[in-house]
């Protein structure tokens, strides 16, 4: 008998002490995507209906989001370079588990604007140093399968998120904002005890800063810039289905906010899946013709959801977009990272470019929407991804042929 428990704790000795950072990293993802996800749209939900808030102003304050965002990732990264990821983003969740917990305190929409677009520049502290953290030392064909775990995580997150915010908000419209504090605290609070306990990570100290020795040479693939613009384009159109939609589908399709929640999620679900996928292939490394296939596919599904009125239509379309979102992503972050020695910052600018994308659907969306139509903002979203498509066959063209490492 006591052979048999010492045996049992061996066994759970063994485990403990074999837990590294994918093992901490791939579940915060996927918790700090639900909760992310969950206030992005529950706050789009908050404030039409407690402030009465117009498409404009849920466009600008979701542009004013990202804004902080691609300045938090841009200028004050490095501030982050020489401390250890895991203290990062335990300061990074706890700070904004206090920031949502002071948004739902206020009843000045001024006051709503300055917290969320604090919270966006305390959330560039988390996935840029997470990432730079998960792909360290790593190349090919096992960069490839842990961005694609890593991809799974947090998108599986994604998942849950937009179903858990449309129906917590038919309880109570504070609840998804009440609940993503939470757990906030609560991914801060588990990343502490990993950080104390486990002895792999206790001992990790891996930071961004040694990625930059001069001693080592950088090999980039110029396909990261077709990447970066497609993924740029993408989020212009993610920045509308996201925030601009759900007000489109409530105010004129007479919608709820359960079946708003479920069509958003199906994008979630969409990529996740093609997430998968792509994880298990490398046909797609370093060719182009699939990065602007895909930007063709998505031109055409935004140009379908200009005359599309059925609600399970446009969810089958909105299902294709999450493909082709899953596409550009896994696009944007293996070239950008794929033989960087600066992993973090070449994240960081993979992140800008998604809050940039998301700054000019959501807000240039929501005016054209307010001033014009939904379907006007489709078609012209629509042409908008095609001329993408477009200077990326110039900029494959001009440069990829040309070995460029400079950024």
């Amino acid at each position: 008998m006591l052979k048999y428990i010492d045996r049992k704790r061996q066994v759970i000795k063994s485990i403990y002490t074999g837990i590294g950072k994918t093992g901490v990293i791939y579940p915060t993802s996927f918790l700090v995507a639900i909760t992310q996800g969950m206030i992005t749209l529950g706050i789009i939900f908050y404030l039409k209906e407690y402030f009465n808030a117009t498409p404009p102003q849920v466009g600008f304050i979701t542009a004013l989001w990202a804004l902080s965002y691609i300045i938090g990732c841009l200028f004050f990264r490095p501030l982050s370079d020489k401390i250890l990821p895991r203290y990062i983003l335990i300061s990074s969740s706890f700070i904004k588990f206090v920031l949502i917990t002071l948004l739902r305190y206020t009843g000045n929409l001024k006051v709503v604007f300055f917290l969320y677009s604090l919270y966006g520049f305390i959330i560039a502290f988390f996935w840029p140093p997470l990432v730079g953290w998960l792909s360290q030392d790593t190349e090919g064909k096992m960069l490839g399968r842990i961005m694609s775990r890593y991809n799974f995580s947090w998108s599986l997150g994604i998942i849950i998120s937009p179903f858990l915010a449309g129906q917590l908000s038919q309880i109570n419209i504070s609840l998804p904002l009440l609940y993503g504090s939470l757990l906030y605290l609560l991914s801060s609070i588990l990343l502490i005890l990993a950080a104390t306990t486990l002895p792999r990570i206790k001992e990790d100290r891996d930071t961004n800063i040694n990625t930059v020795s001069p001693k080592i040479e950088d090999h980039s693939t110029p396909m990261r810039f077709p990447a970066w613009f497609g993924i740029f384009t993408t989020y212009t159109v993610i920045g509308i289905i996201l925030n601009i939609f759900p007000l489109f589908a409530m105010e004129n399709l007479k919608l709820d906010k359960g079946t708003v929640g479920i069509i958003i999620q199906m994008r979630a679900i969409s990529s996740t899946v093609g997430f998968i996928i792509l994880g298990r292939l490398t046909f797609w490394h370093f060719r182009f013709s699939q990065m602007v296939t895909g930007q063709i596919i998505l031109a055409i599904m935004v140009f379908l959801l200009s005359i599309i009125t059925n609600p399970i239509i446009i969810a089958f379309l909105v299902f294709v977009i999450g493909l082709c979102m899953a596409l550009s992503y896994s696009n944007s972050v293996f070239h950008g990272i794929s033989g960087s020695v600066n992993r973090a910052k070449r994240m960081a600018i993979h992140e800008s470019l998604i809050s940039s994308g998301l700054i000019l659907g959501s807000s240039a969306g929501g005016v054209i929407y307010h001033t014009l139509s939904m379907k006007t903002l489709f078609l012209l979203c629509s042409g908008f991804v095609l001329f993408g498509a477009l200077i990326q066959w110039i900029i494959y063209l001009l440069f990829v042929s040309k070995r460029s490492t400079g950024i």
